[in-house]
């Protein structure tokens, strides 16, 4: 068993396990978006809209027909800037680990993730947006059960961004809060 035992009571555990083992990515993926929306907020960003809230809406906004996915999370910063957050959730041992920084091992993106002309389109979804809007990874590490934040320089390379934070109790807390189904993706508007 790959998921650190040590956090979260056996059953839950076994809960991310099986999602790992039958490669049930939706679930994976859900679960870290909950997480991550719970740290997001807890360090001051002010999630404006999720990927849930955004989904199906895409081509009306754009007035245009697109296969274009909105991003995780379109967030006011805790320094007043409009940013978006990709959240990567890993169950793979070969994803998960630290350097010799103590900093997550980082998270992998698709290509053309880390440009700002993709961050701007996706952060001009919920609102039209005047300028640029810079793009943030929050890796969420469910073998090792910490959280920490990327950002991007100017080469759009990610590079660590903020602390590495323990997250099994909000594991636990999401994984009760749906005991019988994997979690639904998070909402701006849910009561966390």
């Amino acid at each position: 068993m790959y998921i650190a035992a040590c956090c979260c009571e056996g059953e839950l555990v076994n809960r991310i396990e099986d999602w790992r083992r039958a490669r049930n990515m939706v679930a994976i993926g859900n679960l870290g978006e909950q997480v991550a929306i719970r740290v997001l907020s807890r360090w001051g960003y002010h999630v404006l809209a999720t990927q849930e809230d955004l989904r199906g809406g895409v081509e009306n906004i754009l007035e245009m027909p697109t296969r274009m996915n909105p991003e995780d999370f379109v967030c006011v910063s805790p320094d007043g800037q409009l940013v978006t957050v990709n959240s990567k959730a890993t169950v793979s041992p070969r994803a998960s680990g630290s350097d010799r920084d103590g900093n997550l091992l980082r998270p992998r993106i698709a290509k053309g993730q880390n440009t700002v002309e993709y961050t701007t389109v996706r952060g001009g979804l919920p609102s039209p947006v005047d300028g640029e809007v810079d793009g943030q990874v929050l890796k969420v590490d469910l073998v090792l059960m910490r959280a920490q934040l990327f950002a991007f320089d100017d080469a759009g390379r990610l590079y660590a961004g903020g602390p590495v934070e323990n997250i099994a109790g909000d594991v636990q807390t999401v994984l009760r809060r749906y005991p019988d189904c994997p979690p639904p993706g998070p909402s701006a508007y849910d009561d966390l």
